[in-house]
């Protein structure tokens, strides 16, 4: 191994509580005699240009995807070889008291004080795909956290977009948690949303891989015992994670309470990765897709324990899609409903907005509505029940994800048209779905009648 390992990570309970909780802890060398130094740097957006920047890199970092996507741009290459956390829940927006903002539509015109590249901005763009908005309406100010807090203070925002620490401080100062990746107060809507995959990462550049690969092993050991601290032994590490990240206990416990410490792989690790690349694509921060197997390699985590990996492989079939406007399909797309009966569909998307526009698109054409779900396992439960003609399933649902929920719907029917709805608009999730036997993807915003008249034409009576 190495003699000694420099391991960087930002001074932010959420993005690096592990690392730091290694750190104090000192246990990189009580569990894996390594001798180890870490670097925390402020909180925000700038790691990939600090990483470039360095005199020397270091061995390995923990960032969410961003910094490593904007680091394989500039030719720096890296994998991501663990998450560490979903901190999606602590990535918010907060409103003023004064602002008048009630309804997503009451945004437009609005000051909107966010860190460039943040990754809460596609909070807000998926906020808006499911509330009928118009982002563009909006009027975003590059701030750093700090930077927003004065300008929040000073009345010169209506919004801040950021994360805790600093959005606790904002609540503090007066401000209204209106939502965040995971919840939703925003009126009418309140309640549990999936507008944010986002997770911190263990990044390694390819170079430590190819020399020091024992060292990441080692590393990634040590991880997956302060996460298990983290979550078995809360009272134990609140002081010294307080003392170090230099805030309170309770605002230490108001920022972690928000996150889910873990290191096990689900189809959300890819969904979240896979959405940043082409989120950043897309705003041209990016010059190219990279390909899926440039950006992680679960190796690594599948040495120190293969039950944290729950990824399937699917294998591709010979499947002819079809496309317009957004609707994916199968050439071979087509209901079946008995003869004279209404088209029966559920719902399962955790949008009202999103439910609300298909249930009425859906009754125009004569559809009757059935049941509606908002998590995977609610969809699953009201399936097996009342057996629709179609399911809509939202991919990024709190709790069981819309993938996992597909390939249990298909074991208990594989006939099944289940058609997916999401802002998640990815060539290879597309490619997967179709191969797990979906008949339909249509992508967030949509038009409602146009799916529902899809709907009705591709019924067939049984005879």
């Amino acid at each position: 191994m190495a003699k000694q390992i420099e391991l960087w990570g930002v001074k932010d309970p959420n993005i690096s509580a592990q690392l730091a909780l290694a750190y104090t802890l000192d246990l990189f060398q009580r569990e894996a005699g390594l001798d180890v130094t870490c670097k925390f740097i402020v909180s925000g957006t700038t790691m990939a240009d600090d990483v470039l920047q360095a005199e020397k890199a270091p061995c390995a970092f923990i960032q969410t995807p961003i910094t490593a996507l904007r680091l394989h741009e500039k030719g720096f290459k890296t994998k991501i070889v663990a998450p560490l956390a979903d901190v999606a829940g602590a990535q918010q927006v907060i409103i003023r008291e004064s602002s008048g903002i009630k309804s997503p539509a009451d945004l437009k015109g609005k000051q909107v004080a966010i860190a460039h590249g943040a990754a809460v901005f596609l909070a807000l763009q998926n906020m808006a795909k499911d509330c009928n908005v118009d982002l563009e309406s909006m009027r975003f100010v590059d701030l750093l956290p700090e930077d927003q807090l004065e300008a929040f203070k000073e009345g010169k925002v209506d919004v801040i977009a950021s994360w805790e620490p600093w959005t606790t401080k904002a609540l503090i100062m007066g401000g209204n948690f209106y939502f965040s990746g995971k919840r939703s107060e925003i009126p009418g809507i309140e309640g549990d949303i999936n507008w944010l995959i986002n997770q911190s990462c263990l990044i390694v550049p390819e170079e430590t891989l190819q020399t020091h690969a024992e060292c990441v092993i080692a590393i990634l050991n040590v991880l997956r015992k302060a996460t298990e601290l983290i979550n078995h032994h809360h009272d134990k590490i609140l002081v010294p994670l307080a003392e170090f990240f230099g805030i309170s206990r309770v605002e230490l416990m108001l920022a972690m309470q928000k996150n889910h410490y873990s290191m096990a792989v689900t189809n959300l690790f890819r969904l979240g990765i896979l959405g940043f690349r082409d989120h950043l694509y897309e705003s041209g921060e990016i010059s190219s897709k990279f390909p899926e197997h440039e950006l992680y390699d679960l190796s690594y985590l599948k040495q120190i324990d293969s039950t944290l990996i729950f990824l399937e492989e699917t294998f591709p079939k010979e499947i002819t899609i079809l496309e317009k406007n957004g609707i994916y399909y199968r050439d071979d797309f087509w209901i079946k409903t008995e003869a004279g009966a209404r088209l029966k569909v559920l719902l399962a998307d955790d949008s009202r907005f999103v439910r609300a526009s298909l249930k009425q698109a859906i009754q125009n054409i004569g559809g009757e509505i059935i049941a509606e779900a908002t998590t995977g396992s609610e969809a699953i439960e009201k399936f097996a029940f009342l057996r629709p003609n179609v399911i809509t399933m939202d991919l990024t649902m709190p709790g069981i994800s819309g993938l996992e929920a597909i390939k249990i719907l298909l074991q208990i029917d594989p006939s099944i048209t289940i058609v997916v709805i999401s802002g998640t608009d990815l060539q290879e999730v597309r490619e997967e779905v179709f191969n797990l036997g979906v008949k339909m993807f249509i992508t967030k915003p949509f038009e409602p009648m146009q799916v529902a008249s899809l709907l009705q034409h591709g019924s067939v009576a049984a005879a």
